[in-house]
């Protein structure tokens, strides 16, 4: 087997394990390569050493077609396992113990760029304290119009996260769907709305300052005054490899309880 390993060096202990784990894939006749920009052909996964973050980043920079395994060397590491020597992993791979989860990307256009996002984007304002005007169509016509700090747009993986954090609901990975969160929004009646993932929703929004857009983490846009997004769902995809059995729910709860 080929592996690419994705290592964030910033991480001791995502050093070492990458280490541990090197060494035993020489001792059984593999081989293996350190990410430096581009998944290389035969590669048969690409496992990541880091937290939710390094995973994300790897992602986002290739939309990797291969499998990927994240080993949790951060905190409460959503997308990663945890738990496991390196030996073990290689014999949970090697003898296909475990299952693919699929997880969508949210396409995001902002004039001619496109954007993907795993996780989700986030269009906020800048460096001022005023809010933003956000109006929020679908296909069908004007769906909420709301004063806030700002939207996010995020897909079931990222429902655990920011959108959360701002009221959101937890969406299971297999429903094809995105939820649209208003930030704070200055409103009684304004709440977060999931919609399927072949709805288009057209963001516009406008603020005194800059309108920020975050797509995963990366500033992608920041700009004067205003800005029009456009995000459909389920567009494109990557295959995390689980070898933890439990639920999404268990693994949630364990997360939010216990941190691991």
């Amino acid at each position: 087997m080929k592996y690419c390993l994705v290592i964030n060096h910033s991480k001791p202990l995502a050093e070492a394990f990458a280490k541990e784990f090197s060494a035993e894939i020489q001792a059984r006749g593999s081989s293996f390569y350190a990410f430096d920009g581009a998944i290389l052909d035969g590669t048969d996964y690409a496992v990541v050493f880091g937290g939710d973050g390094t995973i994300l980043k790897f992602i986002r920079s290739t939309h990797p077609q291969v499998p990927v395994l994240g080993i949790n060397c951060g905190k409460m590491g959503f997308l990663a396992e945890s738990g496991k020597t390196a030996s073990e992993y290689l014999d949970d791979l090697a003898n296909k113990n475990y299952e693919l989860d699929r997880r969508y990307f949210l396409k995001i256009r902002i004039g001619s760029e496109v954007h993907y996002a795993l996780n989700e984007a986030v269009i906020g304002r800048g460096d001022t304290i005023n809010l933003m005007d956000v109006q929020v169509f679908t296909q069908g016509g004007s769906l909420d119009r709301y004063r806030a700090d700002g939207v996010i747009l995020a897909t079931p993986t990222g429902s655990t996260a920011y959108s959360l954090s701002a009221g959101g609901p937890v969406l299971s990975p297999k429903v094809p769907a995105f939820v649209v969160t208003p930030i704070c929004p200055h409103s009684l009646q304004s709440r977060p709305i999931v919609l399927p993932n072949e709805e288009t929703v057209t963001i516009k929004a406008a603020t005194a300052g800059k309108c920020v857009i975050v797509v995963d983490g990366i500033t992608v846009y920041s700009q004067e005054k205003e800005v029009e997004v456009s995000v459909t769902g389920g567009t494109d995809s990557v295959s995390f490899v689980r070898i933890d059995k439990r639920s999404f729910y268990s693994i949630m709860l364990s997360k939010f309880t216990k941190g691991k």
